[in-house]
């Protein structure tokens, strides 16, 4: 990739309908970032979110994309938990492409000022707690780790889902931000 790349202009947009088909891909681009990691290789077999589980959060919470110069770097998805004044992102996933150009931040950020005006108080992800780039990442952008023992039933119940399709639970760890 040319110095250029690096300097392309990128901004953060909702998803619109024909991005859809566009974000598997990159979330297969960063399943191979883990490829390093022998003891991740697992997670390149693993699904990823479908175009049609992608049109269903256009429709009951949030996709952003980012958008550098007309191409998609990169994606967030969340969803409101409004009983817990909270937004929860389901996915972050930036293209290996486009990746350390601060739009992994840009996304979180966007996320938490929609978390901001829906009310929320919080933001909250689940990530590998001791994969280099994951929880370090997380931290410099304000969330901390909650610590298992203050897990509520929605935080109990992701950490079931995500042992149930492969990932091991006790390298997860669930993360919150103040809004």
């Amino acid at each position: 990739m040319s110095a250029d790349a690096n300097k392309c202009a990128c901004l953060i947009r909702q998803a619109q309908i024909a991005d859809a088909a566009l974000l598997p891909e990159i979330e297969c681009s960063v399943a191979k970032t883990f490829s390093t990691d022998p003891s991740l290789h697992f997670i390149l077999d693993m699904p990823v979110m479908s175009v049609e589980q992608h049109l269903d959060f256009m429709q009951k919470g949030h996709v952003l994309v980012t958008e550098c110069d007309g191409v998609l770097g990169g994606f967030l998805v969340a969803e409101a938990m409004p009983d817990e004044s909270c937004l929860h992102v389901w996915e972050l996933s930036v293209h290996q492409d486009f990746q350390r150009r601060g739009l992994g931040r840009k996304l979180l950020d966007a996320a938490a000022d929609i978390a901001k005006a829906q009310g929320c108080t919080q933001l909250s992800l689940t990530t590998f707690g001791d994969v280099l780039w994951n929880r370090p990442f997380y931290e410099s952008c304000g969330h901390q780790v909650l610590p298992v023992d203050q897990y509520n039933a929605r935080f109990r119940s992701i950490a079931e889902l995500e042992e149930s399709i492969g990932l091991p639970i006790e390298r997860r760890v669930t993360m919150i931000k103040t809004v």
